[in-house]
């Protein structure tokens, strides 16, 4: 069979990436997947990738070629994008809903105890849009799972990494108690910190003032805060049925604490990380019991202890996931 370029090849979405150590990515854009091969590319971990898409189409990354450039309009000025590499791909026979359902099945169950929700949704998956997104588990908790089973080959983020990020956190939580967002934002230059900003946070810092919806989000950034300062050993983790405290948050993170920049990152230590992956499944479970108290009583507090669970344990679970996650 003759090979093909990706951008060529009429996938259709969503598909399923399998890499040879048969770790599994879902994918429900095939711009995600075009970012996520050229990524792997990069460090020459990308030749061997499986796809298989909706269509139970299948095929097997080979290497990288020259793209074509960008078309450039009549109304953009400056020169031409420069071309990006393509993927070549080699099809491979067709493969069978159940086929692929039951290699995601062999994988998760390497993972994950038996009578874990994500094992029951992977085999009650019907569709590839199902399993894409019975998938997104595997993806979330995968690393935790290897740390609590004792795979030392796991990489984490640094503990530096965490700190900045807890700054930038603390900036956004700031940002939502009125503090003036251009004194936010040259304190976060001045300290080499603007890097560490998301886009989400980079809009909130953008905008000349914040609607309601606006300053509610900056203001839920303090519960991934808290986790983070728990990871780095600064404070003990709220209850999973509390809300955050700020008034604990202001003594111990600059610039409202009583220490600089330079020496909160040079205290910042990560705890050891099968405390943080059991701490990580723990704010899972907690989230998973709030959604369903939230879909028995939507005018309940579980709508809230959802979302504090939710931005808590996906802090932790972006510390464990240097490669698969940004910031959520």
């Amino acid at each position: 069979m003759t090979g093909i370029v990706m951008t060529q090849a009429g996938m259709k979405a969503p598909v399923l990436a399998f890499l040879p150590d048969d770790d599994v990515f879902p994918f429900d854009a095939l711009g995600l997947l075009f970012g996520k091969a050229r990524w792997l590319a990069q460090q020459d971990r990308h030749v061997g990738i499986e796809i298989v898409d909706s269509d139970e189409r299948r095929w097997a990354v080979t290497g990288l070629c020259p793209g074509e450039a960008p078309k450039k309009r009549w109304w953009q000025l400056g020169a031409p994008a420069e071309p990006v590499d393509d993927i070549e791909l080699q099809p491979l026979d067709s493969q069978r809903f159940d086929v692929t359902r039951r290699r995601v099945e062999a994988q998760a169950s390497a993972l994950f105890n038996e009578g874990d929700e994500a094992l029951a949704q992977i085999r009650s998956s019907s569709t590839m849009a199902e399993l894409s997104a019975a998938c997104f588990q595997i993806t979330m908790r995968a690393q935790g799972r290897r740390i609590l089973a004792g795979d030392p080959a796991v990489r984490v983020r640094t503990a530096d990494e965490v700190a900045r990020r807890a700054l930038t956190l603390f900036a956004m939580v700031r940002l939502s108690h009125d503090v003036d967002r251009s004194d936010i934002m040259n304190w976060l230059a001045s300290h080499g910190l603007t890097q560490a900003v998301s886009p989400d946070e980079a809009e909130l810092l953008a905008a000349r003032r914040l609607t309601e919806e606006q300053r509610a989000e900056a203001g839920w950034t303090i519960e991934g805060l808290v986790a983070l300062l728990w990871a780095l050993g600064f404070i003990e983790m709220p209850r999973s049925d509390a809300f955050a405290d700020i008034s604990a948050i202001i003594e111990i993170v600059p610039p409202s604490g009583d220490i600089s920049v330079d020496a909160f990152l040079a205290a910042a230590r990560l705890r050891p990380l099968p405390e943080i992956a059991a701490m990580s499944e723990d704010y899972h479970e907690a989230l998973c019991r709030a959604r369903i108290g939230y879909a028995e009583n939507p005018s309940g507090a579980d709508a809230g202890l959802a979302d504090v669970a939710h931005r808590r344990a996906g802090a932790l679970q972006w510390i464990m996931n240097p490669e698969r996650l940004l910031w959520p």
